[in-house]
């Protein structure tokens, strides 16, 4: 009896899930609520993909990105389903008698919870702020968010109340969500899966898909606080843990106690003042590194050798990016003494040393890079204000990347020439301290993925930086011969492995010498006006290139115990691998001497 009783309940749920079925099937063909459903939030799809296409090919984006190929190829396919489908459902509705449409306004209305749906897609804003918070003044971070609150807003909330009359307020909100979610989402994935101008078509698709599949599961059930509540978590516990990261990584060991020893020590006039200067090229490095890239540069240093020079040719800097690695040489300290930007913006220990025994500062520089979020402190600096950060940072995410020179407002080219040169030809009456830094070579994309010809690139940037440098040289001699003119490179040019840092994507145990080079090489030459020189240039790294100088201006040899632990830091740039007073730390040359030049 329990048997035939269980069977029945079986098979009388079975008719009534089978009949369900077919009405639900025969109310999704119902020309109403297929065209509110269905027809119209694909249409509306179409719209939004072939809209955000034309704005981001418009001139406000150049270079176009990963957004706008997104867009740009999705938008026709999206399109030419509304066509078939259109085309299905006037077959279909032809069989079932040609119902007609009755166009009546969605009765979904908005109430005040409906506005934390906003908090999704705000989420991955919040990240890229929270990361760029050393460009970004509170007011620049008020207008990030703000901007695509709005922007969020136009498509969740606006568009669905326009269309009310036409779509489903539900379905029409859902797919706004997810396609601003992804939208703004992009930059994310393309730091993810190394993406660079373009991304995968199908697992865009995918996220896309995805987020509007969860979305609208959760926002159908009737209880429309649990997909609140989800995303407020998904929000707060982000936001936390972007804000615990970045805390953690601004930490620091802090040697600012060197700040007032140095300053102590230049209260005097030193014996000698000659004009110093500072000539960086971007991800120039010794010849050792570029004879592994299959690159031969003897000429250029050969060159330089003629000219006086004296190369440091086992010389690399204790961080590999140029804010962090040149701040560091003009503070002769790891310490940021506030914003990370103060020593390469003028207001470094160094600055403060030289002004205080009558130097002049000038900086020179290609882009704006170095003043973002941070005005400048020469005495006479090139470029002057940069564009607000804001407008960047919005770019950079409706583009759908963060290129390594988004930031950068580069200044034309001849006239960076102009202006360096003009300054080099002609020797002021009080002491001169100038720091100009060129954007060329120029170290790879940093997408996290090497293009074909990155090698072959950085070539040719090489081939116009060597004759920048010797044009320079010779403006620079030719007017001021008895300066301390200072050659360096900044850091590596990130052409080996992924052409980014290798902590995410390779064990330590496969970063071999090269890859170090590749990103904590720095070239390093200087021309002494006089010999004595050798009583002080002990140069191990970059970052003791100042406490050599004061040495020899100040023929006092307490400078250089000024000088910072060789030891490199940010070591995620090769997965754990370090280098501590030039001998390797871990990966396949462990306990090996970093270059083997002069080994």
């Amino acid at each position: 009896m329990v048997e035939n009783a269980f069977a029945l309940i079986i098979v009388m749920n079975t008719n009534r899930w089978f009949s369900g079925g077919i009405s639900k099937l025969n109310k999704f063909w119902e020309a109403n609520f297929f065209f509110q459903n269905m027809f119209i939030p694909l249409a509306v799809l179409a719209l939004y993909f072939f809209t955000l296409a034309q704005l981001l090919s418009s001139s406000l984006f150049q270079p176009i990105g990963i957004n706008y190929v997104f867009a740009s190829r999705s938008w026709p396919y999206v399109l030419g389903l509304v066509l078939v489908i259109f085309l299905v459902f006037f077959v279909v509705n032809r069989i079932r008698g040609g119902e007609r449409l009755v166009f009546k306004r969605s009765t979904e209305k908005l109430s005040a919870g409906d506005l934390l749906l906003l908090l999704l897609p705000i989420t991955p804003i919040i990240q890229y702020v929270i990361n760029n918070q050393d460009i970004l003044s509170p007011l620049d971070s008020l207008g990030v968010v703000t901007f695509f609150v709005l922007f969020s807003g136009i498509y969740v909330f606006g568009m669905p109340a326009l269309l009310s009359w036409l779509g489903s307020v539900k379905v029409l909100r859902t797919l706004g969500l997810a396609f601003v979610y992804t939208v703004t989402s992009m930059v994310s994935l393309a730091h993810s899966f190394a993406w660079l101008g373009e991304g995968n078509l199908v697992m865009q698709w995918m996220f896309f898909g995805g987020a509007f599949l969860v979305v609208g599961i959760l926002y159908s059930l009737s209880n429309k606080n649990i997909l609140r509540f989800i995303i407020v978590v998904n929000f707060v516990a982000v936001t936390s843990t972007q804000l615990f990261a970045g805390n953690e990584g601004a930490e620091r060991v802090s040697d600012a106690g060197k700040e007032s020893r140095l300053l102590a020590l230049v209260e005097e006039r030193p014996a000698t003042t000659p004009n110093i200067y500072l000539l960086v090229y971007d991800a120039y490095i010794p010849n050792e590194t570029m004879l592994a890239y299959g690159i031969d540069n003897n000429a250029q240093e050969e060159y330089l050798d003629g000219l006086g020079f004296v190369l440091y040719p086992r010389t690399y800097t204790v961080t590999p990016f140029s804010i962090g690695s040149m701040s560091s040489v003009l503070n002769a300290s790891t310490d940021d003494f506030g914003n990370i930007r103060s020593g390469v913006s003028g207001d470094g220990i160094i600055h403060h040393a030289l002004q205080g025994i009558g130097y002049e500062t000038y900086g020179v520089f290609a882009h704006n890079h170095f003043f973002r979020g941070i005005n400048s402190s020469y005495d006479f600096s090139y470029p002057g204000r940069s564009p607000i950060s804001a407008n960047i940072l919005v770019g950079g995410i409706l583009v759908g990347e963060f290129r390594f020179d988004d930031e950068f407002a580069f200044q034309p080219r001849e006239e960076f020439l102009e202006t360096k040169r003009s300054i080099l030809e002609s020797v002021p009456e009080n002491q001169v301290f100038m720091y100009a830094h060129s954007n060329i070579p120029g170290h790879s994309q940093n997408s996290g993925a090497c293009r074909p010809d990155e090698t072959n690139l950085f070539k040719e940037r090489l081939v116009d930086a060597n004759l920048e440098m010797r044009e320079d040289l010779e403006f620079t001699i030719a007017n001021d011969p008895e300066a301390i003119i200072i050659v360096a490179g900044d850091h590596g040019p990130f052409l080996t492995k992924n052409c980014i840092d290798t902590g995410e994507s390779y064990d330590i145990s496969d970063i071999s010498r090269l890859d170090i080079q590749d990103r904590y090489g720095s070239f390093l030459a200087i021309r002494w006006p006089t010999g004595n020189f050798e009583d002080y240039d002990d140069i191990k790294i970059l970052q003791d290139l100042f406490p050599a100088i004061f040495a020899y201006l100040y023929n006092d040899p307490a400078f250089l115990e000024l000088r910072v632990e060789p030891a490199t830091n940010n070591t995620y740039y090769t997965s754990g691998v370090s280098v501590e007073n030039g001998i390797i730390q871990g990966g396949s040359d462990d306990g090996e001497p970093l270059y083997e030049i002069g080994q």
